[in-house]
């Protein structure tokens, strides 16, 4: 069955990135519908436009905040804090007169997994990654968010030129390298819409259009440890999925400089040359240009 809740921006975006799994309601006639097993669509105040779509995977029913928080938090600055802020949205009265509720969640996968489940290999490197991708789906719960130290999803783009003879690509930071643009899903089960953004951010071009909206490419990429905004992040591997998109070399481009120092138009045979990290190189960007002129993408020369 499938719920209907809004929420607010903060938690909205915390549910999104991982740090939130578990939603707090009064035991109300419209929360007491809801299953283990069942599905909730949260649309993000205040406009509602962006939606999360989660699976329910238990239940905590209490009588009032103060005993379900202490049910499921250690911590006695917190359990007062939390009820504390509680009782800034719901009233002592609705609250002895419901009880409560505590939604554990997940987000949902099911798209994500149908796309991987359906993407047909185009060599022996994407058979066995695309195998570790769908475990990683079905062992986790949380691998469309970097709250998974060991491995989370990620999209990435080809942007091509009009004319299918250039590749735009990024002065990538952290890989001291030209690469492909790119960034973590962060909650967002939708990895073109993904791609796409990041795209835009990366680049600053405003019009980047799907040449398909099938996932074009898949590898598991090995990210070393590094600093990022003054914390280290430890060793871990992206579950990448890439996408080609398609925009103007004509338009304004300009760089995000907390993360790239370049944005340049290179003909397809240099890409290869630019980039400093081999096994991308031969594994990944290889491997998609092949696989675009085998297509007819773009043209085998």
């Amino acid at each position: 069955m499938l719920h209907e809740m809004k929420l607010n921006s903060s938690p909205f975006e915390r549910i999104k990135n991982g740090t939130k799994t578990i939603e707090f309601r009064l035991y109300d006639e419209k929360r007491q519908k809801i299953k283990i097993g069942d599905k909730i669509e949260f649309s993000k105040l205040p406009d509602l436009q962006e939606k999360l779509l989660v699976d329910v995977t238990d239940l905590y029913r209490e009588d009032t905040f103060e005993k379900l928080f202490r049910k499921l938090y250690l911590n006695e600055e917190e359990i007062i804090e939390k009820t504390k802020n509680m009782y800034e949205i719901y009233s002592y009265e609705k609250e002895q007169k419901y009880g409560v509720l505590g939604i554990k969640i997940k987000i949902n996968v099911d798209s994500l997994k149908e796309s991987i489940e359906k993407y047909v290999p185009y060599n022996e490197q994407e058979e066995v990654d695309k195998k570790i991708m769908l475990n990683y789906i079905n062992d986790f719960d949380d691998v469309l968010t970097r709250q998974n130290e060991y491995g989370h999803f990620t999209s990435s783009a080809f942007i091509l030129n009009k004319e299918r003879t250039k590749i735009l690509m990024i002065y990538h930071k952290i890989y001291n390298s030209w690469a492909w643009t790119g960034g973590h899903s962060d909650g967002d089960n939708d990895l073109l819409h993904v791609a796409m953004k990041e795209a835009k951010e990366e680049t600053g071009i405003k019009n980047v259009r799907p040449i398909s909206e099938d996932i074009y490419s898949i590898e598991i990429v090995t990210v070393d440890g590094h600093e990022k905004r003054g914390k280290y992040v430890g060793s871990h591997v992206h579950l990448n999925v890439t996408y080609l998109l398609e925009a103007d070399e004509n338009e304004e481009i300009h760089i995000k400089e907390d993360e790239n120092s370049g944005i340049k138009w290179f003909p397809i045979n240099e890409v290869v040359k630019v980039s400093s990290k081999p096994w991308v190189c031969d594994r990944v960007y290889t491997k998609i240009i092949d696989k675009m002129k085998r297509d007819g993408i773009v043209k085998n020369n």
